[in-house]
């Protein structure tokens, strides 16, 4: 394994026990349903919205709230200010006149690419300490205590 795919690896196993302690702490729910309401979570960022949209081109704008996890009322203001920035385009869906389809923009693509390279470098730098046997070595550990949480359940 490269050391940027050892990173790479290590960043995944984290942000899944972050996942996997956030649900234990909270008995075993998920932690963004509950006293807020069903589906609450913190508000989107629009960097996790180019992100998804990345991934998910022309997606329905419907469904791009519940990927989300936000009202589409709200989504819809966030994607108005996106769309005022040029970062993104909207357009009805040729096969239901109804529905609304959003793509990014070139302008939107670069600041997602942008995004990516910057979080990239920021994981790179927290393990720059660290050999590669050693990161090796603390993403077994990382995945033995996730495979105990997880079991945990």
């Amino acid at each position: 394994m490269t050391r940027e795919e050892l990173v790479k690896a290590v960043w995944e196993e984290q942000h899944r026990q972050h996942g996997l302690v956030r649900r234990k702490h909270h008995g075993g729910k998920d932690p963004h349903h509950g006293p807020h309401g069903e589906g609450h979570r913190p508000p989107a960022r629009q960097e996790h919205l180019l992100h998804i949209l990345k991934h998910n081109p022309s997606i329905n704008q419907k469904d791009f709230a519940e990927k989300v996890h936000v009202r589409p009322q709200s989504l819809g203001e966030m994607l108005t200010k996106m769309e005022e920035n040029g970062l993104i385009v909207r357009k009805k869906d040729p096969s239901d006149g109804r529905a609304i389809l959003v793509d990014l923009t070139p302008a939107g693509e670069a600041a997602e690419q942008a995004h990516h390279e910057k979080v990239r470098k920021d994981i790179e730098a927290r393990y720059a300490a660290l050999t590669d046997e050693e990161l090796a070595e603390y993403l077994r550990l990382t995945q033995k205590i996730n495979e105990t949480l997880e079991t945990d359940e």
